[in-house]
């Protein structure tokens, strides 16, 4: 009997224990704030640890290579590579690889700003220059919240929403890097669509006027463009307003030989015009209107991504040749996904939402469901949730047999009988 409960006592304490182990990787996981930095020689660096409230200790792997403080300060001492730990007095540890690199050092990284404000839509190149001049020249750039902000290898910055976004640029050395705080107001005009003004332009008489030049202009500024041969133009990314159109016989002359107005709305505009001395009679060519446009399509309605990671969205009306307005994604949490203008889709944390997009007349409209992992390490995490289930089964299995025949040996020994003799 005293092995018995031995034994369910040892299961017991074995459930309990996996359960604490459990729970305390759930619950405390530490890390550092770089998996990996690179420095020259003499560089130092601010290490910090993350996710637990215990003192902790650093030290170094080859202290020949790089040394590191007690408030986690690194120091470049050699050329090679060797590794900074963390440790908690409860036994977690987190690591840091450091590469001591070759070669002249950054020393200075200058930026030709460190604080912008831009508008939703507008863009920006963002300036560097490190120094030496024969220093490494490599640079990275990196947006705090691409939903806000982003910005491309070459320091590109396209303002997506109102907000704030601070793009890191960083040398390579990670000892020598500048922030750049860009802001982001909202577009305050009603206009936000952007279509396309297509046309063809004849003489009174039904000739073809090749090499002109197309104007549209009003109080935002102007667009000119040349006919081709077939006497047809486009003019691109057009806003909704009224505007004067006008044509001249030079890309740069001054003096319009002709001109009109029409309206711009959104969707997007066929015409033809026809120059009748300084006149423009201008003919709205028949289109598909919203009225034939029967369902908008997007190009997937469920979409899984990595934190990080991004999709872009592209989306067509029904029947195909009708012609669709501009379309606009919002998404229903911003902190797990976010949605810029062009139909991006960029994953901010693990999560579900949905993305509706529609139309800007509101008329037409399609959901996207969004699926956010942290990371590609736990795409695992379910299958490691079963195994460790079916362990737990187990245990409490083997305990409730175990317990079972506990019972009936101890009825057999107190009443000498058991259920076979019944």
């Amino acid at each position: 009997m005293k092995k018995q409960l031995i034994c369910m006592v040892l299961i017991l304490a074995a459930v309990c224990c996996m359960f604490g182990i459990c729970a305390h990787a759930e619950e405390d996981r530490l890390t550092m704030n770089m998996e990996t930095v690179n420095l020259y020689i003499n560089q130092s660096y601010q290490l910090w640890a993350t996710g637990t409230t215990e003192e902790v200790l650093f030290h170094s792997e080859n202290t020949k290579i790089a040394e590191v403080s007690g408030d986690g300060v690194v120091t470049a001492k050699a050329l090679g590579t060797t590794k900074i730990i963390v440790q908690t007095d409860s036994g977690m540890t987190a690591e840091c690889t450091v590469n001591v690199l070759n070669g002249v050092s950054p020393k200075e990284l200058i930026l030709n700003t460190q604080d912008i404000t831009l508008k939703e839509g507008e863009s920006y190149t963002l300036k560097a220059e490190i120094k030496p001049a024969e220093a490494s020249q490599t640079m990275t750039f990196t947006s705090s919240d691409n939903a806000v902000v982003r910005v491309d290898k070459n320091g590109y910055m396209k303002a997506l929403k109102a907000g704030v976004a601070v793009i890191t640029v960083t040398t390579s050395s990670d000892a020598v890097s500048k922030k750049c705080i860009v802001k982001v107001n909202a577009d305050t005009e009603t206009e936000q669509t952007a279509v396309t003004v297509k046309g063809s332009l004849y003489s009174i008489t039904g000739e073809k006027k090749t090499q002109m030049f197309v104007e549209l202009r009003n109080s935002s500024g102007f667009k000119r463009v040349e006919t081709d041969e077939n006497g047809m133009f486009s003019v691109q990314k057009v806003r909704q307003g009224d505007y004067a159109l006008l044509v001249y016989k030079g890309e740069k002359d001054v003096n319009p030989v002709s001109k009109a107005q029409i309206s711009v709305g959104i969707y997007h505009l066929n015409i033809s015009c026809i120059m009748n001395g300084s006149e423009l009679v201008v003919l709205y060519q028949k289109n598909n209107t919203d009225s034939e446009i029967k369902e908008l399509i997007l190009t997937s309605k469920e979409v899984s991504l990595h934190k990080g990671e991004t999709y872009d969205m592209n989306y067509y009306a029904r029947p195909s040749g009708a012609v669709l307005p501009t379309v606009m994604g919002v998404s229903q949490d911003e902190t797990i996904a976010a949605v810029d203008a062009d139909g991006r889709i960029t994953a901010l944390s693990e999560g579900k939402t949905s993305i509706t997009f529609s139309t800007l007349d509101g008329r037409l409209s399609q959901t996207c469901q969004v699926v956010v992992s942290d990371s590609d390490g736990n795409r695992y995490s379910g299958v490691i949730i079963a195994v460790e289930s079916i362990l737990l089964l187990v245990f409490v299995g083997g305990f409730l047999i175990r317990y079972r025949k506990f019972m009936k040996r101890r009825e057999k020994e107190e009443f000498g009988f058991d259920e076979g003799d019944e």
